[in-house]
């Protein structure tokens, strides 16, 4: 009985984000920025993911990754910018881009619109920060006049409106950066109104009718999750993107690299950053150029080629001057291809003469011993 009623309490006692999270589950929430554009209706201005992590003390407890609005996506057989596929009431299309983008589920959303935010800004009585140029724009079309000096600047609802919209001469990463540089001020003034402010503002918007179906107890649980959860500059990136012919298409590798980061709290590499030096311990003549050759082919950056110490390795030996894991895991899975055996040696331990002086930023010395070969 005692078991049954410790599992129903965890069932019906906690939300289902809670319940996620102590599954070891990571919570993603999409958080929209509506802008009312004339004769166009609502669009997304600011799209922006948060990942909770399960472990809150972990190296990675949260991130917040921003997507441009403008930034290509493919969506039914063709590139369309993430704005396009925003729908006011129906967020399936933008959901589902996201998504494949950041090869996450989006577990809840958010919309804020330009009143829901100035309100915000004003219940907090204002967000002080270091504005850093002046920024002055008028867009009649828009009914938008910008006009804020540089410098420290206590900015009430309206001039922050005026902050994060700002883009002028500047391409829309700028803007995104100082969109978080805005949210990084305004979580630091929420804190230290205390956590009593967070539950009025959480049931400030909601009760202002602010989109999202994320309910009151499952934003005031993730606000005490998050609330003393060090800010930390790393944790706040922008997906990467590639300008093409049609305009920014995401830079999927860039991406990978951060959310693996992220996620799987471990950094992820393309073989191009991995840095070789290429050493003939055979008696094969131009073993080393040739296979300096083909890892290049295969991505890795060869620096030196030349003869070993000798020339009568009976394997072929890895000697590491990293201890990068997955640096290792990497080049030993193309090695593998060619060499019977591999040989990984940590550089102090190995028991000949390296290559003097060694180029910067070496990971590895290759040195090809019997059995290598290329052909086939």
């Amino acid at each position: 009985m005692v078991g049954v009623a410790v599992g129903l309490y965890f069932l019906y006692s906690t939300t289902e984000i809670e319940r996620a999270l102590n599954r070891g589950e990571w919570v993603h929430i999409l958080f929209v920025g509506e802008d009312a554009v004339p004769d166009r209706g609502p669009e997304a201005d600011a799209i922006a993911l948060l990942g909770i992590s399960p472990d809150p003390n972990g190296p990675v407890p949260y991130f917040f990754l921003s997507f441009p609005p403008n930034l290509l996506c493919y969506y039914e057989g063709e590139w369309k910018p993430l704005r396009d596929l925003y729908r006011r009431g129906d967020l399936t299309a933008l959901i589902a881009a996201v998504e494949a983008l950041a090869e996450v589920r989006v577990d809840r959303y958010v919309v804020v619109d330009y009143a829901d935010f100035e309100a915000l800004v004003d219940a907090l009585g204002g967000v002080e920060l270091v504005v850093e140029k002046n920024l002055s724009y008028v867009d009649q079309s828009q009914d938008l006049i910008i006009d804020i000096p540089a410098g420290k600047q206590l900015l009430d609802g309206r001039h922050a409106l005026q902050y994060v919209r700002y883009r002028e001469g500047e391409d829309e990463f700028g803007r995104l950066r100082r969109q978080q540089k805005f949210l990084w001020a305004l979580v630091e003034k929420l804190r230290a109104r205390g956590l009593g402010a967070a539950k009025a503002l959480i049931k400030l918007l909601l009760d202002g009718g602010v989109d999202t179906d994320i309910d009151f107890l499952e934003a005031l649980y993730l606000a005490r999750r998050l609330w003393n959860v060090p800010l930390e500059r790393k944790l706040f990136g922008l997906v990467p993107a590639q300008l093409s012919p049609e305009g920014y298409k995401p830079d999927f590798v860039g991406l990978r690299k951060i959310l693996t980061g992220w996620a799987e709290e471990k950094r992820f590499y393309t073989r191009d950053e991995i840095v070789l030096v290429v050493l003939n311990g055979s008696e094969e003549r131009f073993l080393a150029r040739r296979a300096g050759v083909w890892l290049e082919g295969r991505g890795f950056r060869v620096v030196r080629e030349g003869w070993a110490d000798r020339r009568d390795y009976t394997q072929t030996v890895l000697v590491e001057l990293t201890d990068d894991a997955r640096k290792e895991e990497l080049i030993l899975e193309v090695l593998k291809l060619r060499a019977p055996s591999v040989e990984v040696v940590p550089a102090a331990e190995f028991p000949g003469t390296l290559p003097e002086p060694m180029p910067e930023g070496v990971d590895f010395v290759v040195i090809l011993g019997k059995g290598f070969r290329l052909g086939g």
